[in-house]
């Protein structure tokens, strides 16, 4: 059985496998960070005797906006589209766990951050089935 640790490795795993050259985090963000960057977290898991599900793991792509304050649409478009691969192509779960997943949907934040244009993948997973 995976809890929201196991979830946010394995989908970590899976974004920086894209090779976007950007960096990557579990959680949250160092503070203060300046560089284009993508954050994978979880506002927890849904735990009953017959399905571990966490509802909600987001993956934030965050990417610095040009020195006049306009989004740089090209970066984000080819960083969402790498990552969203890679979840659907790479996700590696150890033997012998029950893994389903899929992205429910994918959506632009604005400035979530500031300085930074952010889009927003949410992916659900299923962890356990009895």
């Amino acid at each position: 059985m995976a809890d929201e640790f196991d979830i946010i490795d394995i989908i970590f795993a899976a974004a920086e496998s894209a090779n976007t050259g950007l960096v990557g985090y579990e959680g949250n963000s160092i503070t203060g960070e300046e560089n284009n960057h993508f954050v994978v977290g979880t506002t927890g898991m849904e735990s009953k005797d017959y399905v571990n599900k966490a509802p909600v793991v987001n993956v934030n792509i965050f990417s610095k906006k040009y020195d006049d304050g306009t989004p740089d649409i090209p970066l984000m478009k080819s960083t969402k589209r790498a990552i969203e691969k890679a979840i659907k192509e790479n996700i590696i779960v150890p033997k012998g766990m029950y893994w389903k997943s899929k992205i429910v949907w994918s959506e632009p934040m604005g400035e979530y951050k500031a300085g930074f244009d952010c889009t927003n993948i949410r992916i659900e997973v299923i962890t356990e089935l009895n």
